[in-house]
């Protein structure tokens, strides 16, 4: 996505909030005058590209650090490095460089150049000027989300003394940016479904996170409809079929199965953020991701936690015995070949199954060969494949949003509009269980209260989703991220407690000496 470096007309500040050490040794902004830039529909278009760009680099691994690694989902290794221990303890300090915003902020500014400059560029294309105003909603929500209240630009920054200034609420961001610009990028959008950029189905997809955040459930519900009517994406039906969603090797061939190479494609990935050979590198890695090292590098940072690992467990049991006691009429998706005696002196192939949720085996180390091999808690995540291999070389593709992300998302926002329907969305469920080749959810499983069936809906979530950035946020606008992360981090030994001020991290040191008008966020 290099296909456009540096950009800007003269004296425009890109690289908001950055050191003062950073905006010394930055590269010269190029000559370009404003007027001559944006000129036509490819220079929009690069400048579009270009805003893409910055997201790689915060989305390789800071999204993660947001959304997954301090949840329920994974424990800390012992190899653990201080700021990752922190992010895993919910302990982390004003220090940390993940806290760090300014690649956010950088693509803000992209996204602002763009919905400044289109509207004089003759006949411009409106689809370029909704991925814009996608982009800056899509990373303002981030930011509320982590930080809370944060500076607001809606303007491109010409002089630096213009990026200080104080927070804004994220309230007023919400409500007065956030949305407003999802709504107008919906209207200008005419792209169906695009892998790598925002188009309709994204927007929608980004409409409905948005919503539920805010508690306007009816307006969430509308955006998944739309995104449903669409029918651009669609539930993949085969093992293979989802493990072809996330796996790339690197090159080296699976453990379980005949996959090799980037695949990452399929009818359920609505967006994600692209990594590719052919582009280079770049200083620090920005333009690699980083899901190979965090997941699975040969020193890994995070393990599978042994809660989620139960959890599995306890809902689709490994044991023969155990799954056909709780489903006698289901017999797993998937087969292993075993050699057996045949009761005359030789050998004989037979097929046995493979008990448990065949999700499990993908999203864990040496799949279901490693069950027997590697202790529950010990075990590296293989959702993306076992293959390790340099952080330069990582092209692995994060995935932001898919179709079984908003199904199950329906079915939450099902029961928040009406918590004495059972029925609407077990069967939300049930069609992804289908999908799954997984047994289907019976109403006295699903729970007899309200409270029991969205910790049930949670759960389907958590399994479904695993890995992929979402179970932090799932926890917090449900408000269980203290209840549930408490115990745990108890038990861990960490002595700092998990309060409602520290829900939200805090800024990171320089940005408050870079603008004396910030204060730091409450409980830090």
């Amino acid at each position: 996505m290099k296909l456009f470096k540096t950009f800007a007309y003269t004296g425009i500040i890109l690289f908001l909030f950055a050191s003062c050490e950073d905006l010394v040794d930055e590269d010269p902004i190029s000559e370009i005058g404003e007027n001559n830039f944006y000129a036509n529909n490819d220079d929009l278009l690069a400048a579009v590209i270009s805003g893409y760009d910055g997201m790689q680099s915060f989305y390789r691994d800071q999204y993660f650090f947001w959304g997954e690694f301090r949840a329920d989902n994974h424990a800390p290794s012992s190899n653990v490095n201080a700021n990752n221990q922190e992010i895993a303890d919910n302990a982390i300090t004003e220090g940390n460089s993940a806290a760090r915003w300014q690649d956010l902020y950088r693509t803000i500014s992209r996204a602002n150049n763009v919905i400044k400059n289109a509207p004089d560029v003759p006949s411009f294309d409106e689809n370029l000027l909704a991925e814009a105003l996608a982009m800056r909603a899509k990373c303002y929500f981030d930011a509320i989300r982590v930080w809370g209240d944060v500076p607001l630009f809606i303007e491109p920054v010409e002089v630096i003394s213009e990026t200080a200034k104080p927070a804004t609420n994220a309230a007023t961001i919400l409500n007065d940016v956030i949305i407003p610009d999802m709504i107008l990028a919906q209207d200008l959008m005419q792209i169906p479904s695009d892998d790598f950029r925002f188009s309709k189905s994204s927007i929608y997809a980004l409409q409905a996170e948005v919503y539920v955040y805010a508690g306007d459930y009816p307006n969430a519900k509308i955006a998944i409809q739309n995104l449903m009517n669409l029918g651009s994406h669609s539930l993949v039906t085969t093992p293979l079929e989802w493990r072809e969603l996330f796996f790339n090797s690197n090159g080296d061939a699976a453990t379980d199965d005949a996959l090799d190479g980037k695949i990452q494609e399929g009818s359920e990935l609505i967006m994600s953020i692209r990594y590719s050979v052919d582009e280079e590198a770049g200083s620090g890695n920005l333009n690699r991701s980083a899901i190979a090292q965090l997941f699975r590098g040969g020193v890994p940072q995070f393990l599978m936690s042994e809660e989620i690992e139960n959890k599995w467990i306890n809902r689709f049991p490994t044991d023969s015995v155990d799954w056909e006691t709780k489903y006698p009429s289901t017999d797993p998706a998937l087969t292993r070949t075993v050699i057996e005696p045949d009761g005359m002196g030789g050998t004989v192939e037979v097929q046995r199954f493979n008990y448990g949720d065949w999700r499990y085996f993908y999203s864990r180390q040496g799949g279901y060969d490693g069950l027997g091999s590697i202790s529950i808690g010990q075990a590296k995540t293989g959702k993306w494949g076992d293959s390790v291999f340099p952080s330069n070389e990582d092209i692995t593709d994060v995935v932001v949003y898919r179709y079984a992300d908003m199904l199950l998302l329906l079915a939450e926002i099902e029961h928040e509009l009406n918590p004495t329907d059972a029925a609407t969305p077990l069967g939300i469920i049930n069609q992804l269980r289908t999908a799954r080749q997984l047994p289907q959810v019976t109403l006295a499983e699903f729970g007899a209260t309200p409270d029991e069936r969205l910790d049930y809906i949670l759960v389907e979530r958590q399994l479904e989703l695993y890995g992929e950035a979402k179970r932090w946020w799932d926890l917090l606008r449900n408000d269980k991220a203290i209840q549930t992360m408490t115990p745990i981090l108890q038990a861990r030994g960490v002595t700092v407690p998990l309060t409602q001020d520290r829900l939200k991290w805090p800024i990171f040191f320089e940005h408050l000496i870079e603008n004396p008008q910030l204060n730091q966020n409450s409980g830090y």
